[in-house]
C-alpha cells in the first residue's frame, strides 16, 4: 500500500472515531400518565428520518449515535394521544426524557375485536374488552406470567364460569366440551383427541401465547357451532421489540420426586412414537399366524421397570426482530418450549356398587404418569403502506403421555385380581396460517387461510391380568384371550379453512361487514388388538407382577404355549368428514349516540358424513346434511365512560362429533367402560340470551361485571348408559330438551399502590330431560360435569425497585362445586366429585433488564379428590374413589438479551 493511501485510510478512521465520539444518545421511558405504568411497544421516531425504535417491556427506549442538533421526537401508542417533543442533543453525552401519554377516549371507542390481536398487557386488554362490540373476557401474556400460568388450559380455568373436567374437557356455564369451539388466531383448529371436540388446551404453552379471548355470546362472523364459549388463542407476533430470551426451570411434585417410579418396558424415549413390525399388522390373517410365531413382532415386553423419579425439567427460548425495508418493515419471531412432568398417585382406589348398596368391585391402585410437551412457533410478517399487513405463521406441538397402573382387588364376580396396565397417548399438531389485512379508503379487507394436521396415537397399550387361585397363589388370568393384550390405535385428521371478510364504514361509527368461509375436515381412524391366548401355558406361581419375561416371552410363542391372535376387523375403523360453506352479513349501527346495535345473520351449508362397517363387515354410511340460518343480536348501551349495559340473543347449533356418529366399540381396560357411537344422531340447537352490566373505572384496572344468562337446549346430545354382558355400555342419543341458566360476577380492584385483587364467581342451574330407553336411575338431572358454583380469587403484589428491578407475587384460589362425574344406572345414583379447593402461589423477581428468577407452588392445600355415589334405596352415599395429586414446586431462571 502506498504512503498516500495509508494516510487517507488513517484520516478516514480518525474521522470515524471522532464522529462516534461526538455522537449523542436519547434515552427515555414512555409511561401512562394517569396510571404511571410503562407502555411496552410504544413507537418512538425522529421526525423526518427513518431513525426509530419501540419501547421495551419497561417502557424504556434508546436512540444511539445522533449528531449534535435539534430533533423532534414523535411518540405514539394505540388508544393514546401522540406526543411531540423538541430536544437538544449535545456533541457528546445522553439526553434523558420522560414521555407521559394520556388516553384518547375517542380512539378507544373505535377499538373492535379482530381475529389477530396485538395486546399482552392487562390495561390494554381491559380497554379492548370495554369497547368491544361483543361481551368478552381476556387474559394476556403479562398477566399469565405474573400468575404463574404455564399453558392455555390453566389460563381459561381462571376466567368466569369455566372449569376443567377429566381428560382436560372444557366446561363452560355447565355446558360440556361439545358446546364450545377453539380457534387459533381466529381460525378453527381440529382436536387430535377423538373423544373431545376441542383440542387439549394444555398443548399451547404460555411462551407461545400473546393473549386468550373468550366470548360466551355469538356473532354472525364466527362459525355457529358454539353455545358455551368461543376460545381464541392469539400466538405471539413480532413487530414490537427486538428480543432474545432463554429460560430454564426445574421442580416436581412432593411425594413423587426421588420416589419409586414404575413404567413398562419402553423401546424409545418419549421423543419418538413407538412402533411395531408393520408386516404383522398388514399381512393377511392366514399368513400372520405363521409369521407371528417365527418373528418377534413387538419391540417391547410386559416387563415393568422400577427407577427413581427425577425432577421435572422445562426450558424455552424466544427470538424476535424487526427489519426496515425502506418505508416498510418485516418482523420475524420464533419460540420453542419443552416441558417434562412426572406424577405418582399412591394408595388410590375405585369401587362400584349395586342398587342395594352392596359393593360389587374394588380395585386399589398406584398410578405413575410421565408427560412430555413440546411446542414451537415461527412467524414472519410484512407491513406496507400505512396499515396493510401480510403474515405467515407455523405452529407445532407434541404431547406424549405415558402412564402405568398397578391395581389389585376383586371384580363383580368376586374373583381376586391383580392388573398391570400401560397406556401411551401421543398427540401431535401442525398448523400453518397465511393472513392479510388491507385498507382502501372506507373499506377494510381481511383474508386468511390455514391448514391443520392433527394426529392421535395409542401406539402400544398393554395389559396383563393375574388371578388368585383357590390355594392362595397367583396365576395368569386365562378366562379368555382378552385379559392379556396389546392395542394399537391411530387417528389422523386434516382440516383446511379459508375466510375472507370486508368492512365498509358509512360514518365514523356505522359499519357494514360481510364475508364467506369454507371449512373442510377429514378423519381416518383404525385400530388393531392383539390378544394373548395363554390356555396352553402351565400354571404359574407368580410372586411379582412386574417381572414377566420368564413366561410372557417370545420363546413361549415359538413353542406354542402362547398364541397371539390379531383382531383387525372392518368394524374397528371408520372415516369421516365435514364441509361447511358459510356466508354472513352484519352491521354495527348507532340509532342514538349511546346505543350500539350489532345485528347479523349467518348461513351455513353443512355436509357431514361417517363411513363405517357394521358388525357383519358391511360398509355403511351416515350423512347429516343441513342448510340453516343463525341470527345474532348484540346491543350495547353506554351510560357514560364508566357504565354500560349489554344484551345478546342468538341461535346456534351443536353437531355430533365423528366418534359419536360412528358405531365403533371402544374399551380401554379389563372391566372398563365400553363406548359405542350412534349413527342416528341429529343436530341439537341452542337459544341463548345474555344480559351483562359492566363498570370500568377510567385510567384504572378497576372493574365490575355482572351477567345473567339463559340457554334453552333443543334436542341436546347426551351420553346414555346401558349394560352389555355385565359391562357398562355408553352411547349417545338426542334428548328432548334441557336448559342452563345462571349469574356471573367479576371484580378487579387496586387496593393500594402495587397491590391488586380480583375475584369472579358463578352460580348456575342446569337440567336435561333424558331420552327414553336408557337404564339410568334419574329421568332428568343436571348436566354431566356442571358445578352449581365456581369461584376464582387472586391477590397480586408488584412493587418496583429502581428502573429495572421488580418483584411480583401472586396468590390464586379456586373453588369448584360438586358435580356429576358419572351418571347412575339401574337404580343406583350418580357419581359426584365433591367440592374441591385449590391454592397456588407464584413469585417472580426481575433483578435487571437481563436476569429474572421464578418460583411457584401449586395445589398448596393438597386436598384429596373424592367421588361419592348416591344409594337411593338406603338414602345414603358411599365413597367410590379417592386420590391425591400432591403439591407441585418449581423454580426457573430467565435471561433476556
Amino acid at each position: 500500500m502506498s504512503l498516500s493511501k495509508k494516510c487517507n485510510l488513517t484520516v478516514a478512521l480518525m474521522t470515524a472515531v471522532v464522529a462516534v465520539a461526538q455522537a449523542g444518545d436519547i434515552k427515555g421511558v414512555v409511561i401512562d400518565k394517569e396510571m404511571n405504568e410503562p407502555l411496552m411497544g410504544a413507537s418512538v421516531r425522529i421526525a423526518g428520518t427513518r431513525i426509530g425504535t419501540t419501547a421495551d417491556i419497561n417502557g424504556n427506549f434508546h436512540l444511539r449515535g445522533l449528531k449534535k442538533g435539534t430533533y423532534t421526537l414523535e411518540v405514539s401508542y394505540v388508544s393514546f394521544f401522540p406526543q411531540k417533543l423538541t430536544l437538544q442533543v449535545p456533541v457528546k453525552g445522553d439526553v434523558a426524557v420522560k414521555v407521559e401519554m394520556s388516553t384518547d377516549d375517542k380512539q378507544l371507542n373505535e377499538v373492535t375485536v379482530t381475529a389477530r390481536k396485538n395486546l399482552e398487557l392487562e390495561r390494554a386488554l381491559l380497554a379492548e374488552r370495554q369497547n368491544a362490540v361483543l361481551s368478552i373476557e381476556n387474559l394476556g401474556a403479562s398477566e399469565m406470567s405474573i400468575k404463574g400460568i404455564s399453558n392455555v388450559q390453566e389460563g381459561v380455568k381462571k376466567l368466569t364460569g369455566i372449569s376443567i373436567a377429566e381428560a382436560g374437557q372444557l366446561i363452560v356455564r355447565g355446558l360440556g366440551d361439545r358446546y364450545s369451539s377453539t380457534t387459533l388466531n381466529g381460525l378453527p383448529i381440529a382436536s387430535p383427541n377423538p373423544d373431545n371436540k376441542l383440542i387439549p388446551l394444555d398443548i399451547f404453552p404460555s411462551s407461545a401465547v400473546q393473549n386468550i379471548t373468550v366470548s360466551k355470546v355469538y356473532e354472525a362472523s364466527a362459525f355457529a357451532d358454539y353455545s358455551g364459549a368461543h376460545v381464541d388463542i392469539s400466538t405471539k407476533e413480532g413487530g414490537t421489540k427486538d428480543f432474545f430470551n432463554v429460560s430454564f426451570g426445574t421442580g416436581g411434585k412432593v411425594g413423587t420426586v426421588f420416589g419409586d417410579f414404575y413404567q413398562m418396558d419402553r423401546a424409545n424415549t418419549m421423543f419418538k412414537t413407538p412402533s411395531m413390525d408393520r408386516k404383522a399388522m398388514d399381512l393377511p390373517l392366514s399368513d400372520y399366524r405363521q409369521y407371528s410365531r417365527n418373528h418377534n413382532i413387538f419391540p417391547t415386553t410386559f416387563e415393568v421397570n422400577k427407577s427413581s423419579a427425577l425432577p421435572d425439567l422445562n426450558g424455552s427460548f424466544g427470538f424476535g426482530r424487526t427489519f426496515r425495508l425502506g418505508r416498510n418493515k418485516m418482523d420475524v419471531l420464533a419460540t420453542f418450549g419443552i416441558d417434562t412432568d412426572n406424577e405418582s398417585l399412591d394408595n388410590a382406589y375405585v369401587r362400584t356398587f349395586e342398587a342395594s348398596g352392596t359393593e360389587m368391585s374394588r380395585f386399589d391402585y398406584d398410578s405413575f404418569i410421565q408427560t412430555l410437551k413440546m411446542a414451537g412457533l415461527a412467524s414472519v410478517g410484512y407491513s406496507f403502506r400505512k396499515a396493510d399487513r401480510v403474515g405467515f405463521s407455523a405452529f407445532y406441538a407434541r404431547n406424549a403421555v405415558d402412564s402405568y397402573m398397578a391395581r389389585q382387588g376383586h371384580d363383580e364376580e368376586g374373583i381376586r385380581l391383580k392388573g398391570s396396565n400401560q397406556n401411551s397417548h401421543v398427540y401431535e399438531l401442525q398448523n400453518y396460517q397465511l393472513a392479510g389485512h388491507h385498507v382502501l379508503g372506507k373499506w377494510d379487507t381481511d383474508w386468511s387461510g390455514s391448514y391443520s394436521k392433527t394426529s392421535s396415537e395409542e401406539p402400544d397399550r398393554r395389559q396383563v391380568m393375574f388371578r388368585q387361585m383357590s390355594d392362595g397363589t397367583w396365576d395368569l388370568f386365562k378366562l379368555n384371550a382378552q385379559e392379556t393384550m396389546r392395542y394399537f390405535g391411530k387417528l389422523d385428521e386434516d382440516e383446511w379453512v379459508g375466510d375472507v371478510q370486508a368492512q365498509c364504514r358509512f360514518s365514523d361509527e356505522n359499519k357494514l361487514r360481510f364475508g364467506a368461509a369454507l371449512r373442510d375436515k377429514t378423519r381416518d381412524f383404525t385400530c388393531t388388538s392383539f390378544y394373548y391366548n395363554l390356555k396352553e401355558m402351565e400354571s404359574l406361581n407368580v410372586t411379582d407382577i412386574y417381572h414377566t419375561d420368564g413366561y410372557l416371552n417370545f420363546e413361549n410363542v415359538q413353542n406354542g404355549s402362547i398364541t397371539i391372535n390379531r383382531s383387525h376387523q372392518k368394524r374397528n375403523e371408520y372415516s369421516a368428514g365435514s364441509r361447511i360453506w358459510a356466508g354472513f352479513i352484519e352491521a354495527d349501527y348507532y340509532p342514538v349516540k349511546a346505543l350500539l346495535v350489532n345485528l347479523g345473520v349467518r348461513m351455513e351449508s353443512t355436509r357431514q358424513w361417517v363411513k363405517y362397517y357394521n358388525d357383519g363387515g358391511m360398509e355403511m354410511r351416515r350423512d347429516l346434511n343441513t342448510d340453516e340460518f343463525f341470527p345474532a343480536l348484540n346491543l350495547k348501551y353506554t351510560f357514560d365512560k364508566k357504565n354500560s349495559l349489554r344484551l345478546a340473543a342468538s341461535r346456534t347449533v351443536t353437531r355430533p362429533s365423528f366418534v359419536e356418529m360412528a358405531p365403533f366399540l371402544y374399551q380401554e381396560s379389563y372391566g372398563g367402560t365400553q363406548v359405542r357411537g350412534n349413527e342416528n344422531l341429529d343436530n341439537g340447537y341452542n337459544y341463548n340470551i345474555d344480559l351483562r352490566y359492566e363498570f370500568f373505572r377510567p385510567s384504572s384496572t378497576d372493574m365490575v361485571a355482572v351477567t345473567a344468562y339463559y340457554k334453552y337446549l333443543d334436542s341436546p346430545i347426551e351420553r346414555t348408559q346401558t349394560t352389555s354382558g355385565g359391562a357398562m355400555m355408553h352411547s349417545f342419543q338426542n334428548a328432548s330438551d334441557g336448559l342452563a341458566a345462571g349469574v356471573e360476577v367479576e371484580a378487579r380492584k387496586e387496593i393500594v399502590k402495587d397491590l391488586k385483587a380480583g375475584i369472579n364467581a358463578s352460580y348456575m342451574y342446569t337440567n336435561v330431560n333424558l331420552p327414553e330407553g336408557g337404564v339410568y336411575t334419574n329421568a332428568e338431572r343436571p348436566l354431566q360435569g356442571a358445578s352449581p358454583y365456581l369461584m376464582n380469587a387472586d391477590l397480586t403484589y408488584s412493587p418496583k425497585f429502581g428502573k429495572e428491578s421488580q418483584l411480583t407475587v401472586a396468590l390464586l384460589y379456586n373453588l369448584q362445586g360438586e358435580r356429576i362425574q358419572a351418571v347412575g344406572i339401574q337404580g343406583i345414583g350418580d357419581v359426584k366429585q365433591l367440592t374441591l379447593h385449590t391454592l397456588d402461589f407464584n413469585a417472580n423477581m426481575k433483578f435487571n433488564a437481563h436476569w429474572s428468577v421464578k418460583f411457584s407452588a401449586k395445589n398448596l392445600l393438597n386436598t384429596d379428590v373424592v367421588f361419592r355415589q348416591e344409594i337411593p334405596s338406603k338414602n345414603t352415599e358411599v365413597e367410590v374413589e379417592r386420590f391425591n395429586e400432591g403439591v407441585g414446586l418449581s423454580f426457573g431462571v430467565t435471561y433476556t438479551l
